[in-house]
C-alpha cells in the first residue's frame, strides 16, 4: 500500500514538473513573440520618420513654389487694377468724345436750320429795296435790318467754329442781364418783310416793362426767331401772328399765337419731337426739315424752362414757352 501511495506522490510531482516546463516554454515563446512585435515596430516607426523627412523636404519645396505664386499673383492683380484702371478712362474718353459728336450733330444742324432764317430775311430786303420806290429813310432801316440778320448768321457761323475747337461738348450758356422785349422787337423787325411777303400780318403786343432776365441773349432770339418765322412760315394769306408776354415775379412766358389752319392732336403730340414734320405745309412752298420745334425746346430747357403748345384744327395755334425769372445778382 505504501509503495502505491509513493508512486502516485512521484507522478503527481513529475506531472507538475512537466506542467512548470511548459509554462517556462510558453513565457519564453511569448517574450520572443513580443520581442519580434517590439522590432517590427521600430521598422515601421522608422519607416514612417524617414517619409516624413521626405515629405517635410518637399513641403519646403512647395512652400517656396507657393510663395513665388504669391508674388506673381500680386503682380497680375495690381496689372489687372491698372488695367481695369485704363478701361475705366478709355470708357469715359469715348463717352466724351460721343458726347461731343452729338453736340456738335446739333450745332451743325440748328445752324444749317437757324441760317436759313436771317438769309430769308435778307432775301425779303432785297426784294423790298428792288420793288418799291422807297424814301432815303425807308431803305436806310431796310439796310440796318439786313445788317443784324447778318449779325445773326455771323454768330451762327461763329458757333460752329468755336464748337468744332472745343474740346468740351457740354453747351455753355452766356448768361447776362437782357430785354426780352428787346429780342422780340428785333426778331419781329427782322421777320416783318417775310410776313409782307406772304400776306401774314405780324403784330408784336409784348408789353413794354417786362423786367431783365438772366438768360443767353443769343439763344433766346434763336427761339423767338423759330417760332415767330414758323408761324409764318404756316400762315395762310390774310391770317395773323401775334407776339405777347406775360409775366410773374417767378415766371416769364412768351406766346406766338396765329389764327392759321391749326394741328391735329396728334401733330401736337410729336411738334417738337427732332426730325418731325408735321401734316400741315408751308403755303409759300418753302422747305422744311423738322428741326425748328426741335431745336426751340433745347434751347429753352438747356435755360431750365419748358415749351408748350396749345392748337385746334381750323382755328390756330398757340407756340410758347416759359423761363424761371432768376435776377441777376448785384455786384460787391
Amino acid at each position: 500500500m505504501l509503495i502505491y501511495i509513493l508512486i502516485a506522490v512521484s507522478l503527481i510531482e513529475l506531472i507538475l514538473l512537466f506542467i512548470s516546463i511548459a509554462k517556462k516554454k510558453e513565457n519564453v515563446k511569448k517574450t520572443k513573440s513580443n520581442e519580434f512585435k517590439i522590432e517590427d515596430l521600430i521598422k515601421k516607426l522608422k519607416k514612417m520618420r524617414n517619409e516624413l523627412n521626405r515629405i517635410g523636404g518637399h513641403n519646403e519645396f512647395l512652400s517656396a513654389k507657393i510663395n513665388v505664386l504669391d508674388e506673381k499673383i500680386k503682380l497680375l492683380e495690381k496689372a489687372n487694377i491698372q488695367l481695369l484702371k485704363k478701361k475705366e478712362e478709355l470708357l469715359a474718353a469715348k463717352q466724351k468724345l460721343e458726347a461731343l459728336q452729338k453736340r456738335k450733330d446739333e450745332v451743325f444742324a440748328t445752324a444749317v436750320h437757324d441760317i436759313k432764317n436771317p438769309a430769308s430775311a435778307i432775301h425779303g430786303y432785297l426784294e423790298l429795296l428792288e420793288s418799291y420806290d422807297l424814301t432815303a429813310s425807308e431803305q436806310q432801316e431796310i439796310i440796318q435790318n439786313m445788317l443784324q440778320s447778318s449779325e445773326q448768321i455771323f454768330k451762327l457761323t461763329k458757333e460752329i467754329t468755336e464748337v468744332v475747337a472745343n474740346e468740351n461738348p457740354e453747351p455753355v450758356l452766356k448768361k447776362e442781364s437782357t430785354s426780352i422785349k428787346d429780342i422780340i422787337d428785333s426778331v419781329c423787325t427782322q421777320n416783318m418783310a417775310y410776313a409782307d411777303s406772304k400776306k401774314v400780318k405780324l403784330i408784336n403786343k409784348s408789353s413794354m416793362n417786362i423786367p431783365n432776365v438772366l438768360i443767353d441773349g443769343g439763344k433766346i432770339e434763336e427761339v423767338i426767331d423759330n417760332l415767330v418765322n414758323n408761324a409764318i412760315k404756316y400762315g395762310p394769306e390774310g391770317t395773323s401772328v401775334i407776339v405777347s408776354t406775360y409775366f410773374t415775379s417767378a415766371k416769364l412766358t412768351v406766346e406766338v399765337a396765329d389764327d392759321g389752319v391749326g394741328l391735329s392732336d396728334e401733330d401736337v403730340a410729336k411738334a417738337f419731337t427732332k426730325g418731325t414734320k408735321l401734316s400741315s405745309k408751308p403755303t409759300g412752298k418753302e422747305s422744311s426739315s423738322g428741326l425748328g420745334l426741335w431745336i426751340v425746346k433745347r434751347i429753352v430747357e438747356e435755360h431750365d424752362g419748358k415749351v408748350f403748345l396749345k392748337s385746334k384744327l381750323g382755328v390756330g395755334s398757340t407756340f410758347g414757352f416759359e423761363l424761371p425769372v432768376v435776377k441777376e445778382r448785384p455786384k460787391n
